[in-house]
């Protein structure tokens, strides 16, 4: 059954809103894709950093994509409205369909924000955690004589 593409007034909004939708995820998967090729050279020797972008990086482009597919079923499913007066059932599949694809993505960016507070609060704890180390490395050369350092023994 073809369906030929009708542009009038009763269906030109959900085309719009829906070109609108691809347009805004292509150029959220171009942002996502030149950022992850910046963060390339900054990341490279950090193993745990790597594999916090690559995750990053799959669920950005992911959501980009679900919000594209969701794009073209909301124009699409506008020009299907005959089928659908004629097969109800299959508009509550495809109603369904982009309900769920919206809460996935929601879902999806939620996960993505909590990732990256928790990485960014534990490389933050462990950039204290080093500090404290240096502080204290410094205090004992500083503490030391001659340039030697003293062991904590000699300090008491």
């Amino acid at each position: 059954m073809q369906v030929p593409l009708r542009i009038d007034a009763t269906t030109l909004p959900a085309l719009i809103f829906g070109a609108g939708l691809v347009v805004v995820a292509i150029i959220m998967a171009a942002f996502v894709w030149r950022a992850r090729r910046e963060l390339d050279s900054i990341i490279e020797g950090d193993d745990g950093a790597k594999l916090h972008a690559d995750r990053q990086f799959r669920r950005r482009i992911q959501v980009s994509f679900m919000l594209a597919a969701i794009g073209i079923m909301i124009a699409a499913g506008d020009q299907l409205d005959k089928f659908f007066g004629q097969r109800p059932m299959m508009f509550l599949v495809w109603v369904g369909a982009v309900i769920v694809l919206t809460f996935w993505m929601v879902l999806m960016a939620l996960g993505d924000w909590l990732s990256t507070i928790t990485y960014s609060e534990i490389a933050k704890a462990k950039l204290r955690f080093e500090r404290r180390e240096l502080e204290e490395q410094i205090r004992r050369y500083h503490a030391s004589t001659n340039g030697h350092a003293v062991s904590d023994s000699e300090e008491s």
